[in-house]
């Protein structure tokens, strides 16, 4: 998978692959990053001291390293400086992308670009944007208005079906009672009105005069809570201009 930068800076961490390791150093493979290779001293292994890296290092081994030094042909790596979460997290996000490089393929497709075109002009934009182009991916329809920011409503629609076919996210649920009244005789009337036209992923049920229960869906927290207000709030202004009264609680 490929990163939107040519190098990496100073205090990045990168996932590297050991290529050559011998008693006091050991060169590695930038993951990330085309061509880019970087050398660790046997001082930068472990916080412990180190007699042969050979001992603690395996060549074809994959970790991961902070860069200390981008000066000269091969950076300069630590790993005694990555703490457990430092390497759980750039795991993470590299497999990830890794996983994203199948969305980038289709979102080529769907759009019908080249590969190299989604790249340079969506995946790279999404990993400066939101920390790696999977993530992207991922929030497409909680937080579309991102997304609106950087591309235009196509290519994020594009995203947003890609990412439907691809992401198996958990269903978050919201849930919330309303209390809708009206003065009038023809209340209920009013009430099958103002609920009508809910939109995908919200459903209302009767409960007992006047409280009605309202639930919201989403792939995320964000989505299922983008989800209830807008529904929320289309039924509290129909209410409105019906002279009727409303109220919203959470459960």
């Amino acid at each position: 998978m490929r990163w939107y930068k040519e190098k990496p800076e100073e205090g990045d961490f990168v996932v590297v692959t050991l290529t050559d390791v011998d008693k006091n150093s050991a060169y590695a493979d930038l993951e990330e990053y085309k061509d880019q290779e970087g050398l660790i001293h046997i001082s930068e292994v472990s916080r412990s001291w180190v007699q042969d890296i050979r001992k603690e290092l395996d060549e074809g081994e994959k970790t991961v390293a902070q860069v200390i030094d981008t000066e000269g042909d091969n950076l300069t790596l630590s790993i005694k400086r990555v703490n457990e979460k430092n390497k759980r997290d750039t795991m993470q996000r590299w497999k990830k992308e890794q996983k994203a490089e199948k969305f980038i393929e289709e979102l080529a497709d769907r759009l019908g670009k080249d590969k190299e075109d989604i790249y340079e002009n969506i995946a790279f934009p999404m990993q400066k944007e939101f920390g790696s182009s999977f993530h992207g991916f991922e929030i497409s329809e909680a937080e579309e208005d991102r997304l609106l920011d950087l591309f235009d409503e196509e290519t994020v629609a594009a995203i947003q079906d890609v990412a439907g076919d691809n992401i198996d996210l958990k269903q978050e649920k919201l849930e919330g009672t309303l209390e809708l009244t009206f003065p009038q005789g023809d209340g209920l009337e009013h009430i099958k009105d103002a609920l009508s036209d809910i939109e995908e992923g919200v459903e209302v049920k009767y409960v007992s005069a006047p409280e009605y229960s309202i639930t919201a869906w989403g792939r995320t927290q964000e989505l299922a809570k983008k989800r209830i207000d807008s529904a929320v709030r289309d039924i509290r202004e129909k209410i409105d201009n019906l002279d009727g009264q409303f109220e919203f609680s959470r459960a």
